[in-house]
């Protein structure tokens, strides 16, 4: 009966043992498990966003320009004259229109049998301006119409001529307080063809190639 006691009560000790054992090996609750894997962290790729970054939007303009050189020229002969010329500008670019009328001196064009030389000129002018406001030192070039004019000296009739030409210009746009800018220009129209003007069989022959000094005043609003 002894041996009995002493049996059970081994093997109800061994049971105790092994249930302590496995108690202790389990994590207690709130702690880590150091065997637990910790996940790769995620990090985020920016250059994808970077991609999906809007566009840069293009600077648009209008404006337009009163260049007076014609003007002083006329009044050498006591006559009107005067250059207007509107503009549309993408970005950097200006599409600029010139519409001028002017006399030219006689001084200058004058003949034995002719005088009252005017010009009306048409022209379409692209241009690149190197600042970021539609300003700072600008170049261009463009093609264009002239429409001379001129009166016989001795008989009451006048002639005129249409010829296409082509201009270089460049120049320097200053803004002084706000859009209101001022432009010290340079600009060079050469004829295309050659142009003659008969008045009962006399020719009279004009300018194969104009200049220009002048300095132009304007104004351009954002749209």
């Amino acid at each position: 009966m002894i041996i009995k006691t002493e049996l059970t009560l081994s093997v109800f000790l061994s049971g105790a043992v092994v249930a302590a054992l496995c108690l202790f090996n389990q994590p207690a609750l709130g702690q880590e498990n150091p065997n637990k894997k910790i996940p790769f962290e995620v990090i985020e790729d920016k250059t994808a966003g970077d991609s999906m970054a809007p566009a840069k939007q293009l600077r648009l303009g209008l404006g337009v320009n009163l260049d007076f050189f014609p003007t002083v020229l006329s009044a050498v002969d006591g006559e009107f004259g005067l250059s207007i010329q509107p503009w549309f500008g993408i970005d950097r670019f200006k599409l600029r229109l010139n519409i001028t009328h002017m006399r030219i001196p006689e001084s200058l064009v004058g003949t034995r049998y002719f005088h009252k030389n005017s010009a009306n000129t048409f022209s379409l002018v692209l241009e690149y301006c190197f600042g970021s406001n539609f300003d700072g030192f600008t170049v261009g070039a463009g093609v264009g119409v002239c429409n001379n004019m001129v009166s016989h000296r001795y008989f009451n009739r006048k002639g005129n001529s249409i010829a296409p030409f082509v201009t270089i210009e460049g120049g320097y746009i200053w803004k002084f307080y706000n859009n209101l800018f001022i432009e010290p220009c340079l600009a060079l129209d050469v004829m295309v063809t050659g142009q003659k003007i008969k008045v009962w069989g006399f020719n009279y022959k004009p300018l194969p190639v104009t200049g220009e000094i002048s300095i132009k005043f304007g104004i351009n609003v954002d749209i």
